[in-house]
């Protein structure tokens, strides 16, 4: 059936295949929405919401491959800021940060009377001339969920392949233009993260930005070198590049490392 250009596009995500048809069930009534695509985790749901361009992103927070959390971060860091509406059973840490910073959300099981409430929200915002008041809303609220959590897992690209790697698999960052290229125990990987950017998502303590352009995980350095000017080379483990640490790195490398 050919969709109706007045109808927003909407994308489930849910790993419970019960869960789903029946918010596509309760979502069937309002003729001004239209279910494009159905994920069963994380990982999915950012591939198709990256091909389809949804309005509207229905995320349940427990999902495998990547959390809802997790999803959205990768939504925003990909420049692409749909409507989400977070679904959960109840966590009331989780809750309180929803209200904190008006984000849609229901909980499970989902009842149509909180949908419908959602639903209006949701179709006000999207006749709202300043959609960047939810995206706004939207980033304080994931920093407000970062704070104590450090992310255990970062989508990554390989060729064309959205691959989710536990951010101890990281051996370094290079940059690459304006985006970033990422050498892990399982090979090279490209992100569209900037070298800031990544700087701001990964542990400071333990990854450490030696050079401008090169950001390392101090636990897989395997040698220090000495180098120019008083500088140093890094041998990373399972890697052949020889990583740059920049003069005004140094005192601080030897810091983290205690070297003399």
């Amino acid at each position: 059936m050919a969709e109706n250009p007045m109808q927003h596009r909407v994308l489930i995500a849910d790993d419970e295949a019960p869960a789903r048809r029946e918010l596509k069930r309760l979502l069937s009534v309002d003729p001004s929405l239209v279910v494009v695509g159905e994920a069963q985790n994380g990982l999915d749901a950012f591939t198709q919401a990256m091909a389809q361009r949804p309005d509207i992103v229905f995320l349940d927070i427990q999902m495998p491959a990547l959390t809802g959390i997790e999803t959205a971060e990768q939504f925003l860091a990909n420049h692409y800021y749909p409507l989400i509406v977070f679904v959960t059973a109840y966590d009331a840490y989780a809750v309180k940060a929803f209200e904190l910073h008006a984000i849609d959300y229901i909980l499970k099981p989902v009842r149509k009377e909180r949908l419908d409430m959602v639903l209006k929200r949701i179709h006000m915002q999207l006749d709202d001339a300043h959609p960047q008041d939810g995206q706004e809303r939207l980033l304080r609220l994931i920093s407000s969920l970062q704070e104590g959590r450090q992310p255990c897992r970062i989508a990554l690209y390989q060729g064309d392949k959205i691959i989710p790697i536990r951010i101890d698999e990281i051996i370094y960052a290079e940059a690459s233009g304006r985006c970033c290229k990422v050498m892990t125990k399982d090979g090279l990987f490209s992100t569209a993260y900037s070298m800031h950017e990544l700087q701001e998502i990964l542990p400071s303590s333990r990854f450490f930005p030696c050079h401008r352009s090169y950001l390392v995980n101090l636990d897989c350095i395997e040698s220090v070198q000495l180098w120019v000017n008083s500088t140093y080379r890094l041998k990373m483990t399972g890697s052949d590049t020889l990583v740059p640490v920049s003069r005004s790195s140094t005192a601080a490398l030897k810091q983290f490392l205690h070297l003399l």
